[in-house]
């Protein structure tokens, strides 16, 4: 690791301790004694101010460990970074979308003037293909805000027949032009996939119960998952249904290789057929359905009603 990175890695390791000591940093970072004196000396010079004392519980002091110090990148990294705002900014709505750009601005102009050609050289070259979201999700700040700080909400979503359910959500993820998040109704306990953009009120409570830890809910879903998705089925796959698959999979659906050829295995459940119908007919003739018969009779069921319509 160069001397730079490795300050950069010492500047991160050190941006949450109040006191730290020599020995410290020589086993985390695999340095000598006289090495590690040496970073000390040059972390001051960026920015980190300590003091130190001698004794049994003497060390490094910190100072301003609140303070975010600078933390420098070389060509590559900033390339990266600037390659990534440009393609996450094309891929769907996020809570931040109209952060991307002036962080874009701020960072290009703080920037050499030779760093700051190259990046433009990049974005006029490297095309990115959108996928932008179909729906608009109005409350994505405080949904996230729930799922990361394991809030439980009373929302109003258009998918339930009741009106207003108290939940917690495990998790947010962005598929086929949606959002979804995985989420726990503590008055009909079940769990739900759920469209954010669906959601018509969203409002946080303070639990009148107890309710499960992140490690709780993601067990809880585990298991509902094991036992709710309980038929199994496989399908036969083109080497292009393959590629099909991998650009727009679920995570109950497997891609194994072998040789007899290349198979999605998988498991649904009853009420939730359609869905795996709906997605295997989108991937046309680069599937073939093995098993169940279920499955087989209500997929070309779904052709048959598709080719009446000419």
């Amino acid at each position: 690791m160069k001397k730079s990175e490795r300050l950069n890695q010492e500047l991160i390791y050190l941006s949450d301790k109040k006191l730290f000591h020599l020995k410290e940093l020589e086993e985390a970072f695999a340095i000598s004694e006289r090495t590690a004196l040496r970073d000390i000396a040059d972390l001051e010079q960026l920015g980190l101010a300590f003091y130190s004392e001698t004794g049994r519980s003497g060390g490094y002091h910190i100072t301003n460990s609140k303070l975010l110090l600078p933390i420098r990148f070389n060509t590559a990294e900033i390339n990266a970074i600037f390659f990534a705002l440009q393609a996450i900014k094309n891929i769907s709505e996020t809570p931040y979308s109209n952060a991307y750009q002036k962080i874009q601005v701020k960072l290009l102009k703080s920037l050499p003037t030779r760093l700051q050609k190259q990046i433009n050289l990049q974005e006029e070259f490297v095309q990115y293909v959108s996928q932008p979201s179909l729906n608009k999700v109005t409350f994505f700040d405080l949904l996230l805000k729930a799922c990361i700080n394991n809030d439980l909400v009373l929302a109003e979503n258009q998918q339930f027949i009741k009106e207003k359910q108290k939940l917690q959500l495990l998790d947010l993820f962005y598929q086929a032009g949606n959002w979804f998040c995985h989420a726990y109704n503590l008055d009909l306990k079940r769990w739900f996939v759920l469209r954010l953009d669906k959601f018509k009120v969203v409002k946080q409570l303070k639990p009148d119960r107890v309710i499960m830890s992140k490690n709780e809910l993601s067990e809880s879903y585990q298991e509902y998952e094991q036992k709710h998705y309980c038929i199994p089925y496989q399908c036969l796959l083109t080497k292009a249904g393959e590629q099909k698959v991998k650009y727009n999979s679920y995570p109950i659906m497997e891609v194994i290789h072998n040789r007899q050829g290349i198979y999605l295995n998988g498991s649904y459940n009853k009420e939730e057929l359609h869905y795996l119908v709906d997605y295997l007919i989108s991937l046309g003739s680069e599937v073939k359905i093995i098993k169940s018969r279920e499955l087989k009779e209500k997929y070309l069921e779904k052709l048959q009603r598709i080719i009446q319509q000419y």
